[in-house]
């Protein structure tokens, strides 16, 4: 159902030669169709093989075993063109000679690897009383780390061999002190030794279970679990990742805002370009062109009225030497022009507009300012609460770039030579939290490098799976 005008109104001229997958909207749901037309025109070239693929089952594209995680919403409203699984790679080299200067290598080749110990630490706390937890840095008491809640959890980002106290909330009292291990991510804060009823609990059982199952798994697969206990794969849509260059096309409904009162008409063709796959590094896509020059705008205008000094941690949070920026919150029902983007966003990232709402699936657009010299330190996006609900996926929305510095890093991507991105102002950067298994991606850890000039202006749109 799918011709040479409807490709060609989409960007695609008879001397593209790339095989093509064309997802095209039916009735009774998404079907992958082969453009046909598309691998004749290109000089004898043999076709794609052909792979008809009806929504909920991708069986038949056995040629991408990555289309498993393609789980497209019933109600979308767009077009699909995902590039073929059997493209040829390209190193981010390549893509910049070719115009595509959004990435790079944060480290040359032979130059050594990211630090291998930094790590993913979580700690539940089996004390009937709250504890101050510090980085154990050498002074008394040491650096404030936020609370860990009686019976509760918390986790954060470190490395190998760095220390962390928990302290009574009222005395200062030692209760424990871990040095962090490689390979070793659960670390358990035992009951007070009285207390056999909390050594007895089905919560402190299941905490043992789960902390020999991740010392388990890590001997297993040498990477750690980072998400809750027996997590299942995500529900939500993962677009496939098979090679670095590989450009799938989503073409929205929801056009550009050029002024207050003008919205374009027609279709918005928008590229997804991959610049880190898993094993090797998280799965990373620069979005170009993701909105415009106007909606940019309008958005950093709104962001002037709500930034205020950046916290980390949760239940409130506290301030930081690793997070030196302003942000605020804004709701998607603040303007029509915010409605419009946070639908075309549902678009590209295929997932049903009814769930980018802070009552389903997304938080609210968190907007930050970065001033020369402020930055956030690396980290996760996502952390294990104890349900099955976390971070799935980070829209980062390149609103104003600076004019140097203020890269998006990931240090532990490409093997350890690590990735650096700074799209243009107007683009995207989406990366996934989870892994296909359900599993917290380690790999995603990720940094916003120090700004030396100009003003830096992103927003973060994070997506939970199944719901918040």
């Amino acid at each position: 159902g799918t011709g040479p005008q409807d490709l060609q109104q989409a960007g695609f001229g008879s001397g593209d030669c790339v095989p093509l997958l064309v997802m095209d909207r039916r009735s009774l749901g998404l079907v992958l169709v082969l453009a046909q037309w598309l691998a004749t025109a290109c000089r004898g070239q043999a076709p794609a093989p052909e792979c008809v693929v009806t929504l909920g089952s991708y069986d038949s594209c056995a040629s991408s075993s990555d289309l498993s995680s393609l789980k497209l919403p019933s109600k979308y409203a767009a077009n699909v063109t995902l590039s073929h699984p059997g493209g040829s790679p390209r190193s981010l080299e390549e893509l910049q000679a070719d115009g595509f200067p959004f990435a790079e290598h944060m480290r040359p080749l032979g130059a050594g690897l990211a630090h291998g110990g930094a790590l993913g630490a979580k700690f539940r706390n089996f004390r009937r009383t709250p504890l101050e937890m510090y980085w154990d840095d050498g002074s008394d008491p040491g650096v404030y780390s936020g609370v860990v809640n009686a019976m509760g959890r918390t986790a954060t980002n470190t490395y190998a061999g760095h220390a962390f106290k928990f302290v009574l909330k009222r005395t200062g009292e030692l209760v424990a002190r871990f040095v962090m291990e490689e390979g070793r991510n659960l670390y358990i804060i035992d009951p007070a030794p009285s207390d056999k009823r909390a050594f007895q609990s089905n919560d402190y059982l299941e905490a043992k279970a789960e902390e020999k199952f991740l010392l388990d798994y890590y001997q297993t697969h040498g990477k750690p679990w980072l998400s809750m206990h027996n997590r299942e794969p995500p529900v939500l849509n993962i677009w496939p990742a098979d090679y670095v260059g590989q450009t799938h096309q989503v073409v929205s409904p929801h056009g550009y805002w050029t002024d207050d009162n003008t919205q374009t008409p027609g279709s918005l063709a928008v590229n997804l370009t991959l610049v880190s796959k898993g094993p090797e590094g998280p799965r990373v896509f620069v979005i170009e062109n993701l909105m415009s020059d106007f909606e940019a705008d309008h958005v950093v205008e709104l962001g002037k009225q709500v930034v205020k000094p950046s916290f980390v941690g949760t239940d409130g949070g506290f301030k930081s030497k690793t997070r030196t920026s302003e942000n605020g919150w804004l709701t998607r029902t603040r303007t029509k022009i915010l409605d419009t983007m946070h639908s075309r966003f549902a678009d590209v990232l295929g997932i049903d507009d009814a769930l980018i709402n802070s009552r389903a699936s997304a938080e609210e657009l968190q907007v930050v300012r970065y001033e020369p010299g402020q930055q956030y330190q690396p980290h996760h996006d996502f952390s294990d609460q104890g349900t099955a609900s976390q971070r799935f996926l980070t829209l980062l929305l390149y609103i104003q770039p600076p004019e140097t510095g203020g890269f998006t890093s990931f240090p532990k991507a490409n093997n350890g030579r690590g990735l650096r991105v700074r799209p243009p102002k107007g683009s995207g950067v989406l990366f996934y939290s989870m892994l296909p298994d359900g599993n917290g991606d380690d790999l995603s850890l990720h940094a916003g490098e120090a700004v030396h000039k100009g003003v830096k202006w992103v927003c973060n749109l994070w997506i939970w799976d199944p719901h918040r």
